[in-house]
């Protein structure tokens, strides 16, 4: 293959993947997560299943290409028959153990009464029962064999039972999933975009506090959010669902940080403690035109890294404190 063969297939695959990739977005806002997923028509029919439950009455399908959307139907999340059938087989075996666990708690009050009432047996000796003692012994014997017998079994389903709800929570928390769109579009190939905001929350905010002794710190927004499913492209937004489609987004990247909005408040009182044990506190003003959400927040001082703390809601325009001074 030569040079520009070559760089024609890169192009290529580099194009199908980006374009693969907008075609299933996932936008975080601060209070809420909107799913955008585009799907051809296969005979008239294009199925977009959702990644989670969605809130009511949030679902829209646009037409793309002049295909016009004959009907639209909402599916509720149906198992995937695989994890349906191992979840059915372990319910099963874990009302076994149940059961099992319950005769078990019987046959140890049996077995406990007996061994207390040999033990309380008065020894008698008679023509039949030449030595009561052993008698009593070889009774009591065989009744704690039985106990222990009775605890090893126990053991192991109870550990059996642990393994199975583990795993039942493994494929419960695997198989949660949305509902299915069913658009029926023309032509028979028509391609549709369907958007839903999901039933979960929006990104966390998260602090970065950096002074320099200059007078002012540098105070910047970073959303954590959690990662978002197989096959999604993400990026987070610092407005709410209500304000409408964002005007500014930024990528959220797997395992990284992702800074949203930068501040110079000014400082008008802060103090740092010299020793092995770091105190500080700063008081900030919120010059912002907006209030501050509460968030952890990590503080930094000509560069090192003093700790972190909790920051408080802050009004717009209203002091802020950070301290981790005991008040």
């Amino acid at each position: 293959m030569n040079l520009r063969a070559t760089i024609y297939l890169l192009t290529f695959l580099v194009a199908s993947t980006s374009s693969e990739a907008a075609q299933r977005q996932l936008t975080v806002f601060s209070d809420g997560t909107l799913a955008e997923i585009e799907a051809v028509a296969s005979k008239g029919i294009a199925e977009v299943v959702l990644p989670t439950p969605i809130r009511e009455n949030s679902l829209r399908v646009k037409p793309l290409d002049n295909a016009s959307i004959e009907q639209v139907v909402l599916l509720p999340f149906k198992m995937p028959a695989n994890i349906q059938r191992e979840l059915d087989q372990l319910t099963e075996q874990k009302q076994r153990l149940e059961d099992r666990l319950k005769a078990l708690d019987t046959r140890e009050d049996i077995f406990e009464a007996a061994a207390k009432s040999q033990s309380s047996k008065a020894p008698r000796k008679t023509k039949t029962n030449p030595d009561p003692l052993a008698s009593v012994r070889q009774g009591t014997d065989f009744a704690i064999a039985q106990l222990e017998a009775v605890f090893t079994a126990r053991r192991r389903a109870d550990q059996e039972l642990k393994r199975i709800s583990n795993r039942i929570a493994q494929l419960t928390k695997v198989a949660v999933g949305g509902p299915t769109a069913r658009v029926t579009v023309s032509p028979a190939n028509g391609r549709v975009r369907i958007a839903a905001v999901l039933d979960s929350s929006g990104w966390q905010p998260r602090y970065e506090l950096r002074l320099d002794g200059s007078g002012t710190a540098r105070l910047t927004q970073v959303a954590m959010a959690d990662l978002p499913p197989s096959g999604f492209a993400s990026r987070v937004t610092p407005t709410a669902l209500s304000d409408g489609m964002p005007q500014r987004t930024t990528p959220l990247l797997p395992g990284k940080t992702t800074p949203l909005t930068t501040w110079q408040l000014p400082v008008s009182q802060q103090s740092f403690s010299a020793g092995p044990l770091t105190h500080f506190s700063i008081t900030l003003q919120n010059t912002t035109s907006h209030a501050l959400s509460a968030g952890e927040a990590t503080i930094y001082y000509l560069g090192e890294f003093l700790g972190t703390v909790m920051l408080a809601s802050t009004a717009a325009d209203a002091p802020l404190t950070v301290s981790n001074l005991a008040p």
